[in-house]
């Protein structure tokens, strides 16, 4: 790694001037008042993100459908508040309101490309997890000394529960207390609440309930049948909401059996490969997965040290698969990437850094500079960057080296960074065309699934009212270009992407038709 020249890099953007700087002068024998408003509006759309597309004569026709339905959807804000208006609504309260949207609705028809930023424990809809996973036989809980309700299938005890573990009863679960004993379950691995503003106060208070639901699930993904079975819904929830392709952030670990035998973290590697070679041959037209090696920021240098070597022996193993490193969890209570400098400073030169960078909401603080660190660090992507926007000199950096953000609306909004996502980074982010892609994180923990409910709130609350199909298009392309899809990969996904986007062109104006007939 050349540090002078990335410094350089750096340090280079406070010398540059902002380009696309201007002017608009009203002149009375030159442009009116109106003409000259018009163009400050005009200028402001070309620079935003998708503001250079020039749409097809079918792509103007849906977007003509589409901006029908945002703008009954925005009258609903206009008219009557934010009451009733689900874009500045949290999504615990709007839900309900987004699945009935045609706003939605569209979205859910519409292929997304990849998904660049997703969790493998939080990635599946926890009403899959209660209604299969803790219906397999065997599975046993009980409480560890933090009171947070452990989930497991293995026969002996390794938690260190206070109580010993018991065995659910499945033949009573599915008759008298079935609901009940499904409502508690899920509440451990769900962090849906009808009161966020009462329950989640502080940010610390929901990351301690975010990280107990990965101590409630992770032995059970660790169990060979549950291993296999998460996965594959996994893919098919994504493939369902139109993904074609995923860079999942994971760590392999030991997997057991019902016996007790245990597998190494190859064996774990050796299976997801499978899985998805065989998801691939029902759905070619799915492109496939790659794995972002993944460790939680709190543990101490050595350990940090360890995953970076398992995560080199995994990538030398297959480079086209295991692509790169990344540390997740809470960046205020974690190890800041300054501090890991020595450790994280030699990477194989095939491999690349994904870094979570900025997802605070201090200023000036260690986690706010994550995002210096990020860069200098050569991150191909930062995860969330949401504190970017206070840093004119690093903001200009990503835009000119072109890196990429992965903006996780819900997430934010969920862990407590922003209540409103219209006043999330993201808007000015777009405004400026920052790079960014659309993002789910961790939906299975907050009672979505797949990625049309990111996508809701980046059309609805970040863009201007005014985007439509543009704005969409530039990202479901921005989920290819910047992903790390080698030169043959890339280009049949752009393939796949055009074709799928025809269809899905093609299906909106026939579903209009046949809607118009109707009534």
């Amino acid at each position: 790694m050349t540090w002078p020249r990335l410094v350089f890099g750096v340090l280079l953007t406070t010398l540059i001037t902002r380009s696309y700087c201007f002017t608009t002068e009203i002149k009375r024998n030159s442009l009116s008042y109106e003409e000259a408003r018009n163009a400050v509006m005009d200028a402001e759309d070309l620079l935003s993100t998708g503001g250079n597309i020039v749409l097809s004569k079918k792509e103007e026709a849906v977007n003509r459908i589409f901006m029908k339905y945002k703008m009954a959807e925005l009258a609903v804000g206009y008219e009557g508040g934010d009451e009733n208006y689900a874009p500045g609504m949290h999504f615990f309260k709007g839900k309900k309101i987004i699945d009935n949207s045609k706003v939605f609705k569209f979205l859910k028809k519409m292929p997304k490309g990849a998904l660049l930023h997703a969790h493998n424990s939080a990635q599946v809809s926890s009403e899959w997890v209660i209604k299969n996973l803790t219906y397999t036989p065997g599975l046993l809980t009980c409480v560890n000394q933090d009171g947070v309700t452990v989930l497991s299938f293995r026969k002996s005890e390794k938690h260190n529960c206070n109580s010993r573990y018991s065995t659910v009863n499945l033949k009573r679960r599915k008759s008298e207390g079935r609901k009940f004993f499904d409502r508690q379950l899920e509440k451990s691995i769900n962090l849906y609440t009808p009161v966020p503003e009462l329950e989640y106060m502080s940010l610390n208070k929901v990351w301690t309930r975010f990280q107990n639901i990965f101590s409630t699930i992770s032995d059970v993904l660790k169990y060979l049948p549950a291993f296999r079975t998460f996965h594959w819904r996994m893919l098919e929830e994504l493939y369902e909401d139109g993904i074609m392709y995923l860079e999942v952030r994971m760590e392999f670990k030991k997997l057991y059996d019902e016996e007790g035998k245990e597998y190494p973290p190859e064996f774990a590697a050796m299976e997801l490969m499978s899985l998805v070679k065989r998801f691939r041959a029902l759905h070619p037209d799915f492109l496939g997965l790659k794995v972002i090696y993944s460790t939680n920021r709190k543990i101490e240098l050595r350990g940090v040290s360890n995953k970076l070597e398992a995560f080199k022996k995994f990538h030398k193993e297959d480079p086209n698969f295991v692509i790169g490193f990344d540390l997740v969890g809470q960046e205020d209570l974690g190890n800041s990437l300054y501090n890991l400098i020595d450790e994280l400073k030699a990477l194989p030169d095939s491999a690349k850094y994904f870094f979570h960078a900025g997802e605070t909401n201090w200023y000036g603080a260690a986690s706010d500079y994550n995002l210096l660190d990020a860069i200098l660090l050569n991150s191909t992507r930062i995860g969330h960057g949401y504190a970017l926007l206070k840093h004119p000199v690093l903001w200009n950096a990503v835009k000119k080296r072109d890196i990429a953000l992965e903006i996780s609306p819900i997430s934010n909004q969920v862990l407590n960074l922003v209540w409103d996502l219209r006043n999330h980074p993201a808007a000015f982010f777009i405004s400026e065309n920052v790079p960014i892609v659309i993002t789910n994180d961790d939906p299975g923990f907050w009672n979505a699934k797949g990625l049309s409910y990111d996508f809701y709130y980046a059309i609805m609350s970040f863009a201007p009212n005014y985007a439509g199909l543009k704005t969409l298009k530039q990202l479901v392309w921005n989920s290819i270009k910047y992903s790390v899809l080698n030169e043959s990969e890339r280009e049949e996904a752009y393939d796949t992407l055009e074709r799928k986007w025809d269809m899905f062109l093609d299906r909106i104006i026939a579903d209009e038709i046949q809607n118009s007939l109707k009534e």
